[in-house]
């Protein structure tokens, strides 16, 4: 291995002969794989946990969940894209990293190139966080400084991905520039900032509350409409004089192109149950700070369409 390569995490999956996921007479139990096109220890990873065994009791199959990593996930969403549309393979994926892609000129891959079977959540609860010992405690003395010094801190971030987005929309709307620093996904944000590579973070909030608890972390905003059961003291972007300059990003399950709409609904309708369990739902609150947020089969595609014509031409780059 040459010295810089990035390594990619990527299972060997050993091939199956098509059966239908849908038998109800005869129960198939060959595996289901479940892609996540990210490192382990990112948001999408966690949320596909979640879900996989649960997936798993209602379909009466086991569910592995395998990272693949690279190209700000098009590696592992192209895999699938390529798979046999038998329902082997479902890839976990979100509207940030795949929008951003696209409109960075990073990738083609849209979601218009496979087939949706439904949107699962809507995550809305992204914090912006510093490290402890810079002297800034809280979001005024953070926009005081960094508007007085242009440049001067280094944010952690994936710059073809959604995280680069978020920063780009709350520099333009909050009126300052920091310097985003490519560390790679979300799982590799905290150990930047903490080692002194970076100052500043920005992805959900799970992935820095240890540090956050630890007080290696000062949370300066949370961006969403509303303050987060997690860190309710924690201010959102319009408490702090920042209008907008958020979005949030859903994730979705999607297979192959020419995959059986049969198994789209399938899977919809145990997604679906899931996220209408109360149990579930309190997990994923309590886990992540966010709610489930389901779009079924027959509308996944409308919502996603909607969803990227509103961020299509975005200006987000420098």
């Amino acid at each position: 291995m040459q010295s810089g390569e990035r390594i990619q995490y990527v299972a060997q999956i050993e091939p199956y002969m098509p059966l239908n996921i849908l038998t109800d007479s005869e129960r198939p139990t060959r595996p289901v794989t479940i892609i996540v096109p990210f490192l382990p220890g990112g948001d999408t990873n966690l949320y596909a946990r979640m879900f996989a065994p649960h997936l798993a009791e209602i379909l009466g199959q086991p569910i592995y969940v395998v990272n693949v990593d690279g190209a700000s996930g098009t590696v592992g969403a192209e895999w699938v894209r390529s798979a046999m549309p038998d329902g082997d393979v479902i890839l976990f994926y979100h509207t940030g990293n795949l929008f951003t892609n696209v409109l960075t000129g990073a990738a083609e891959i849209n979601y218009s190139d496979f087939e949706i079977a439904c949107i699962a959540m809507h995550c809305d609860a992204n914090v912006l966080v510093i490290r402890s010992d810079l002297g800034i405690n809280n979001a005024a003395e953070f926009l005081s400084f960094i508007r007085a010094n242009p440049g001067r801190l280094n944010v952690a971030t994936t710059i073809t991905g959604f995280s680069f987005k978020l920063l780009r929309l709350a520099e333009i709307a909050g009126g300052f520039q920091t310097s985003p620093i490519h560390v790679g996904g979300g799982s590799m944000m905290a150990p930047s900032i903490l080692a002194g590579h970076t100052e500043v973070g920005y992805n959900i909030i799970p992935i820095f509350l240890d540090y956050i608890n630890s007080g290696e972390l000062i949370p300066l905003w949370i961006a969403a409409e509303e303050r987060n059961a997690l860190l309710p003291d924690v201010p959102t972007m319009a408490e702090i004089g920042i209008e907008g300059g958020f979005m949030g990003r859903s994730y979705f399950f999607a297979f192959p192109p020419s995959t059986d709409d049969t198994i789209l609904r399938r899977v919809s309708e145990a997604v679906q149950q899931i996220t209408e369990d109360p149990t579930f739902r309190q997990e994923l609150l309590a886990v992540t700070g966010s709610s489930p947020f389901f779009v079924p089969f027959e509308e996944a595609n409308l919502y996603l369409e909607a969803m990227w014509a509103q961020v299509e031409g975005l200006g987000i780059m420098r």
